[in-house]
């Protein structure tokens, strides 16, 4: 196909991903729905009518790589592009691989579309390969439920409450060439993902600076609540929560790290007392900005400032 017109049929295809997006937490709300109400095994449907159609460049990027490996490949390096729902990571031993799906599952929701996913990459291994590649076993963090009895219908073990979400494969097999390899494509495809993933990081980092200016220009009318903040970037709290939890990062955090460069910024280069930096930082009490400046530093704040 020539790239250009190639190119149309991605922006067409992007189109379509477009209208069919549904946030992340309606759909665990309609897994827990369906897990509870429709027959057993929904899980295991649901990820088989799941293709690479579904998840737009990638999907595609899936289609033409070169070697069913590559699938996990491009997962573990893209992943961010479908979801910020945790991550795959890929461990290789003594002819092994085993895929990590690393997303915690504290509600069924997730719970359902960690199997879905398990699942849905088992379909995309067959539909790249034209062969079906069975993995040695699959594995659950979470407890087995009543609705997963049709997982004993698979031909390979499926263990529950075990230590990772995980898929293993013997090595070999995800050496299987594909059927629609095409390197140039390929290669565009990735290109234009690495695009991609380099402007989401580039927004991450974007809202850190936000919440940042947010807080330091807040502090001397006292530390904003995370809904204050969440509100006024238009966020809910959750996604705001998750956002930073994907800086390894928690609103209170932010909020102490800030006020610890602030205060620190000020006993060094000015003449305020302890009183109006304590104001200027967020505290009611110099008593509470004495004791949290201790903690941050192991020193008073007239310790610190004598040091200078």
């Amino acid at each position: 196909m020539p790239i250009q017109l190639f190119e149309n049929h991605l922006a067409q295809r992007e189109i379509q991903q477009q209208s069919k997006h549904l946030p992340i937490q309606l759909l665990y709300e309609i897994y827990e729905w369906a897990s509870q109400n429709l027959a057993s095994g929904f899980s295991i449907r649901q990820g088989k009518q799941l293709n690479s159609d579904d998840y737009g460049t990638l999907g595609l990027s899936w289609k033409t790589c070169w070697q069913a490996k590559d699938v996990f490949d491009r997962l573990e390096r893209f992943m961010i592009l479908i979801t910020d729902q945790g991550r795959v990571m890929q461990q290789e031993e003594k002819g092994q691989t085993t895929i990590l799906l690393d997303r915690k599952s504290p509600r069924l929701g997730i719970e359902v579309a960690n199997e879905v996913s398990f699942i849905m990459l088992l379909g995309i291994l067959k539909e790249v390969s034209g062969i079906e590649i069975k993995p040695v076993k699959i594995t659950f963090q979470h407890s087995k439920r009543a609705s997963n009895a049709t997982f004993g219908e698979l031909e390979f073990p499926v263990l529950f409450d075990a230590p990772h979400n995980s898929m293993t494969f013997h090595t070999q097999s995800l050496e299987t060439k594909t059927i629609k390899a095409d390197k140039s494509i390929h290669q565009y495809l990735v290109d234009r993902m690495t695009e991609e993933k380099d402007g989401l990081t580039s927004n991450k980092n974007q809202l850190i600076l936000q919440i940042q200016n947010l807080l330091t220009e807040a502090l001397p009318s006292g530390i904003p609540s995370m809904i204050q903040v969440s509100e006024h970037l238009r966020l809910s709290p959750r996604t705001l929560k998750r956002r930073l939890a994907d800086n390894q990062l928690t609103f209170r955090e932010m909020v102490q790290n800030i006020q610890q460069e602030i205060s620190t910024e000020l006993l060094k280069n000015t003449s305020l007392t302890m009183a109006e930096i304590a104001f200027q930082t967020g505290f009611s009490e110099q008593s509470a900005f004495n004791r949290a400046f201790k903690r941050w530093t192991d020193q008073s704040p007239q310790e610190f400032r004598k040091s200078f």
